[in-house]
């Protein structure tokens, strides 16, 4: 059943606001860093929302409900993973990301090692990139197809076209700012609103205790195996984003990139925690749901009065958008900086590179609306995406930083190698197997290790160049 008419207006009138700030952002990118990163000079009271809002999509909102709704409070698990991932990324390489000064994680790539493992780790991480795109545009439409009443295929291609439209025009001028509206929406939403909302209907936290079998209450329901499954995915998998990497890069100095994605994590395990909690609600006041992941924006719908549930609908959509603008643009740049600038027309001013960025978005986000009818859930295609990414690229990434012995042949073989393997995996294994991820993680190890060693010591003008790379940025 639809919802109301002014819960239906209140989410109209909000994806209206996002297409003008989009073309607000439009007027406002002058230039290529300000349109794929902000001008660098976002400071640390945005900078928390709006990494946040990058980590909180629709695996985080829709996803994560729907893993409460089907395992209780241990579903928690998925969301509290990408928020320690980015924690240790805060942790371990913010400060040398945000001193590079760069635009992508193939740039990073090339300056450590060469073009070809900066244009294959690319390409890669493109291809992550656009799928978590993918994903909170199928949650977004789910979201609008119990909102508005329509099919999920039609929803899918309207949330697509509205994503699509504000970050084409806006770049990541106009993705900050309805980021930063975004968390503010949904942090409401979800703490204010809902989760008190929720509470009360059940009798508190010992009501539902007391309805619900105490399998719902253990920290381990959803089964060992799967937690470690999510370590592997999403702690690591997160850390070497390239949406995640570019809100870094936006940041106005090394400290508030440092700092701020540490808060950004520890809101993302409190967030992971609440909505788990909802989807745990959800199982009493609305059991045997056909398709878990609807759990949350249907026990808004019921447990809100009309009006405030369009508000917190709007923050469910909110918390998706905020990562599939971000997504689709990461995607985009790493197109744009890594394939076209390199390959096609190297020597184009910043205009000719912007310009070329919003046509991309502008066919990737058609690809990606295309991709999510045909998938149509959530969590299956965010396992494809953290697979390919953690299997192939993260042990050459973090080598680029940790150990000087690594060699540019060590980091191709590495990245080839570690992608053959976790697909290979997949095809034999199955998306729900741990397997894919292990192999894929051991393979890129052991070749990148070995091939470094037989051909190292690497270049001492590459090596060097690296170094004065990260100390002439920090400098200015």
């Amino acid at each position: 059943m639809a919802a109301a008419t002014i819960d239906v207006a209140v989410v109209a009138l909000y994806l209206l606001g996002m297409v003008g700030l989009g073309y607000w952002g439009y007027r406002k990118s002058e230039t290529l860093s300000d349109y794929l990163v902000a001008g660098r000079n976002i400071p640390i009271w945005m900078y928390v929302p709006v990494m946040s809002a990058v980590i909180l999509g629709g695996a985080s909102t829709v996803g994560g409900g729907g893993l409460g709704y089907q395992h209780g409070v241990s579903g928690a698990w998925l969301v509290i993973m990408l928020g320690l991932g980015t924690a240790a990324l805060g942790l371990l390489i913010s400060t040398n990301l945000a001193n590079l000064k760069a635009y992508s994680l193939g740039e990073v790539l090339e300056r450590r090692y060469d073009r070809y493992s900066g244009t294959i780790g690319a390409l890669i991480a493109a291809v992550y990139a656009l799928t978590i795109a993918i994903t909170q545009t199928i949650a977004i439409g789910k979201v609008f197809s119990v909102l508005f009443g329509y099919s999920q295929t039609s929803m899918i291609v309207a949330a697509g076209v509205i994503i699509v439209l504000y970050t084409a025009l806006g770049g990541m001028l106009t993705v900050t700012i309805t980021d930063f509206v975004q968390w503010c929406i949904m942090t409401v939403g979800i703490f204010l609103l809902a989760l008190p909302l929720g509470l009360s209907s059940v009798g508190g936290i010992s009501g539902l205790t007391s309805t619900l079998d105490a399998a719902y209450f253990d920290p381990t329901g959803i089964g060992v195996d799967t937690i470690a499954s999510y370590f592997l995915l999403y702690v690591l998998g997160i850390m070497i984003g390239q949406d995640i990497w570019q809100r870094v890069f936006t940041a106005e100095n090394a400290e508030t990139a440092r700092t701020g994605t540490i808060i950004a994590g520890a809101y993302a395990v409190v967030y992971g925690i609440a909505t788990a909690l909802l989807g745990t609600i959800a199982v009493v006041l609305l059991p045997n749901l056909a398709d878990p992941e609807l759990a949350l924006p249907r026990l808004i719908l019921q447990i809100v009065p009309t009006g405030l549930s369009g508000l917190i609908l709007a923050g469910f959509l909110s918390a998706m958008m905020s990562t599939a603008d971000s997504t689709l643009l990461a995607s985009s740049t790493l197109v744009t900086s890594d394939i076209y600038k390199r390959f096609i027309n190297p020597g184009a001013d910043d205009t000719t590179y912007t310009r070329v960025s919003r046509i991309v978005v502008v066919l990737l986000g058609g690809f990606m609306v295309f991709a999510a009818i045909r998938i149509g859930n959530v969590v299956n295609a965010l396992v494809l995406a953290y697979d390919l990414l953690t299997g192939a690229i993260f042990v050459p990434v973090f080598g680029a930083f940790f150990w000087k012995r690594a060699t540019w042949q060590g980091a191709l073989s590495s990245i080839c190698l570690g992608g053959v393997v976790v697909v290979v995996s997949l095809w034999a294994y199955g998306f729900s197997s741990n397997l894919p991820i292990i192999y894929g993680l051991v393979a890129s190890t052991a070749i990148y290790v070995g091939v470094s060693l037989a051909t190292g010591p690497p270049a001492i003008e590459k090596l060097s160049e690296w170094r004065n790379s990260l100390a002439s940025s920090a400098s200015n």
